[in-house]
């Protein structure tokens, strides 16, 4: 959530960079802050226009190289990202190593799925026994 938050932030600047040069390409004026109002030189709409482009691929593109969560693989404790980023990876709770959520999340998922395929195993077994007991 909180990447999307950022994302659209960018976006969202970079379009307002955007309008104001295509205001200030059109003839008309902009506010800044300690001068007032006044009509901008192409220069200056072609540096809002840049930076507006800049903006929106950071919002568009960037993407964050750490996961927001952070699980200990010994105790299970799940920390936020910011309280444990200075630790090295290391459980402050029981010294043990840190992971991406996102992986522990993909081990789970491979370790459902593996259970799934053990059941369905079994319980093909199962039913080949019924049909031959039936015969």
């Amino acid at each position: 959530m909180k990447n999307k938050l950022n994302s659209f932030s960018y976006v969202f600047l970079g379009i307002i960079f955007i309008v104001e040069a295509v205001w200030s390409f059109c003839g008309g004026k902009i506010y800044i802050k300690y001068t007032g109002w006044i009509e901008p030189s192409i220069q200056m709409s072609i540096t809002s226009m840049a930076i507006g482009i800049i903006f929106i691929c950071i919002g568009i593109f960037y993407n964050s190289k750490h996961s927001d969560f952070m699980r200990c693989k010994k105790c299970h404790k799940v920390y936020n990202y910011i309280d444990v980023k200075d630790k090295d990876k290391i459980c402050p709770k029981c010294g043990g190593e840190l992971q991406d959520y996102k992986e522990f999340e993909k081990e789970e998922q491979e370790k459902k799925n593996k259970e799934f395929k053990r059941i369905d195993k079994i319980e093909r077994e199962l039913i080949e026994e019924y049909k031959k007991s039936k015969k």
